[in-house]
């Protein structure tokens, strides 16, 4: 390479525009007799009809990817065209006739003053109609030095012009989002420079642009090589390395290569400086991992919080439905299932079907964590229990109260943030019986947390009365106590 050759094009590297673009058996034999409301297991329904007898009486893109993957193809069979003129060797005592020689000193010179003419319309960057006049210009260059080169391939001086030409294209391009061209114009440009790694990122984000990921992979590793091999006077940038294996990453996760996205991802991790690019890397190796490698649930998954965003429930509903068979993990069919159930249970218009899948869910959450108190399996726990007091709360309020027990019964049988509402709940509905209302008097104050003053107060005042009809009179003068200082402070 000439040092006329060098010079230029770092000072052209001088002027880069980065665009960066850049995812029990006898529970059988029960439940055979018994008919079991959704969202409820045979256990609590029997548990809830024997309290019952002592209490009360019954009563897309592809299409638009492959259009584009096409017309790169077609540019770039454009590129290997041109490029057998760039690849010609110097014959030994070869010389241009005197046509050639005229021919080639014409289309040179006229590149060059096309290429002047460019450089002085668009300076200043404000003029549209310069702009566009410079970019007629810059294309006219292309042009007569494309010829220039077909007749004498080894003029170093026109290929340096060229290349400064097919740089300022590639940003026009870019600026314009036409890919496709900008991928034309770098895949001749990387193909006459070889060693600057910014030009190969370049080709690569283009192609990234293009959803053509095999070949921006490609890209992203070549630009990655060049860095390291070019890195003479000290070690690579390591911030560029981030870039190029997170970019590689980001090229297979969208191939849907998930075993090589991890690795890349892995790879890059090393070289993550801020706590920006280290959580870039945690979050998508995350959401690769969102259903075990299985990216396409995670691309699908995305579009479900879009359509909740978008408060589209019946149409993120049935993407849920669609997706739930083609889940690997447990962690993903809960998720998919609790967002199915709130989007039935609230917008839609199906309880019934909403609580069976919580309680699916609630099968689903792994006992030890559920043991150990896990806090991510909460918002899980809320729900199911939300949705079983509301249920209960509806058949107390038709009459029903052997279906309204059971709602309650399960309600307390794991720990959520309201509870101490479906404990009040069962006090009341086993006044017949007062010390087993008193023991869920005593549970509901226990987890009061979820309760207003007021029905903190309320749940005093039960207990008063229960511990009377108990005929235990001193705890019930006790509470009538707490009951008064409660009433006073509200």
């Amino acid at each position: 390479m000439t040092k006329l050759y060098r010079i230029l094009i770092h000072a052209l590297l001088g002027f880069w525009l980065i665009y960066i673009f850049g995812c029990a058996s006898t529970a059988k034999k029960h439940a055979q007799r018994l008919q079991i409301p959704p969202g409820l297991d045979s256990t609590t329904v029997i548990r809830a009809n024997d309290m019952a007898e002592n209490n009360f009486v019954s009563s897309q893109r592809e299409q638009e990817a492959e259009r584009l993957a096409k017309t790169g193809k077609n540019e770039l069979n454009r590129v290997d065209e041109f490029w057998a003129y760039l690849e010609q060797r110097a014959k030994k005592n070869k010389k241009l006739t005197k046509t050639e020689a005229e021919q080639f000193a014409r289309e040179y010179a006229l590149g060059e003053k096309s290429l002047a003419r460019w450089k002085e319309l668009s300076k200043d960057g404000v003029d549209e109609k310069a702009g566009q006049r410079a970019q007629e210009y810059c294309i006219q260059a292309q042009q007569h030095l494309e010829k220039a080169i077909q007749i004498n391939p080894f003029d170093k001086n026109a290929r340096v012009l060229l290349a400064l030409t097919y740089y300022n294209l590639q940003h026009i391009f870019g600026l314009e989002k036409n890919f496709d061209k900008a991928v034309e114009i770098l895949e001749r440009l990387t193909r006459i420079e070889k060693g600057e790694h910014e030009l190969f990122r370049l080709l690569g984000q283009n192609y990234m642009a293009l959803k053509d990921y095999k070949k921006a992979s490609t890209n992203f590793k070549k630009a990655q090589i060049v860095l390291v091999k070019t890195s003479f006077d000290a070690p690579p940038d390591t911030s560029q390395l981030f870039y190029y294996l997170y970019a590689q990453g980001d090229a297979c996760a969208r191939m849907y290569d998930a075993s090589n996205a991890m690795k890349l991802f892995k790879a890059a991790t090393a070289f993550a400086r801020t706590p920006q690019e280290k959580a870039d890397v945690k979050n998508y190796r995350e959401w690769v991992n969102w259903d075990g490698g299985n990216i396409k649930a995670s691309e699908q998954w995305d579009q479900i919080i879009a359509l909740e965003v978008a408060k589209n429930y019946r149409k993120m509903a049935g993407l849920c439905s669609k997706l739930l068979p083609d889940l690997k993990t447990k962690k993903a069919k809960i998720y998919v299932l609790h967002k199915l159930a709130v989007a039935e249970f609230e917008f839609l218009g199906n309880k019934a079907k909403a609580v069976e899948r919580m309680y699916q869910v609630y099968k689903l959450l792994p006992r030890k964590a559920l043991n150990a108190n896990d806090k991510t399996l909460q918002p899980f726990l809320d729900t199911y229990g939300a949705m079983l007091y509301r249920l209960g709360i509806e058949a107390r309020e038709k009459e029903e109260k052997k279906l309204s027990l059971a709602y309650f019964t399960k309600a307390v049988s794991f720990k959520w943030d309201q509870m101490a509402k479906a404990y009040i709940e069962l006090v009341t509905l086993l006044w017949n019986s007062p010390d087993q209302a008193i023991q869920y008097g005593k549970k509901a104050l226990a987890n009061s947390n979820g309760l207003s003053a007021k029905e903190s107060c309320e749940l005093l005042s039960l207990m008063v009365r229960a511990h009377k009809s108990a005929g235990h009179y001193d705890e019930a003068r006790s509470y009538f106590n707490k009951w008064k200082q409660c009433r006073s402070k509200l």
